[in-house]
């Protein structure tokens, strides 16, 4: 489905098509990794199976995210203050998990077209985190500028800019690129 929908718009050579799919990859495990269901050092692996990364790539950048609501469950902050999250086990992960079962949360991703500067290649990515408790639902969001550098005749990801916005979703809802509204293509829901 995702190959005929942009070979059926006539408008992404191989090469974007190919990036798309890595920015969508990457959000999904970084969505998983933001729940607690990936360790920080199986996130990074699966993400290096999924998208080429350039030789100077910052790792440190992958782990920038959202998290869940901890502040609704003093055992779940309990859990993980003071801890480095990079350390935390599957089986700490699973007891998370579980204290921060009444909450549900839903994210909803939109990844833009792919956008060159005769340089570099960009895809833009926001996520909108509806997490409901008790009948409240709370939101964030964020914003993730992916930067694609041509290495070794590869397109692979240099840069990964992520900034967190909390409640503030007027920060996500006109982005623009080049003083023009950035073209957001894919939605997808988790």
């Amino acid at each position: 489905m995702f190959s005929s929908f942009f070979t059926g718009c006539g408008i992404f050579d191989n090469s974007s098509e190919e990036l798309l799919r890595e920015v969508k990859a990457i959000e999904e495990l970084s969505n998983k990794y933001a729940n607690f269901y990936l360790s920080t050092d199986t996130y990074i692996e699966k993400v290096k199976e999924v998208a080429k990364f350039a030789d100077e790539f910052n790792e440190a950048e992958l782990i920038i995210t959202y998290r869940p609501k901890l502040e609704l469950f003093p055992d779940a902050i309990n859990m993980v203050k003071r801890k480095n999250l990079a350390l935390l086990t599957e089986e700490q992960l699973k007891e998370i998990r579980n204290t921060l079962k009444p909450v549900k949360t839903e994210i909803e991703v939109q990844i833009s077209k792919v956008y060159d500067d005769g340089k570099n290649k960009y895809i833009f990515s926001k996520g909108k985190v509806v997490t409901t408790y008790k009948g409240h639902f709370y939101y964030d969001y964020y914003l993730r500028k992916y930067t694609f550098i041509n290495e070794g005749n590869e397109w692979k990801i240099m840069d990964i800019n992520t900034q967190l916005y909390g409640r503030n979703y007027k920060q996500v809802e006109n982005v623009t690129y080049r003083n023009e509204p950035i073209e957001f293509l894919i939605k997808f829901n988790q």
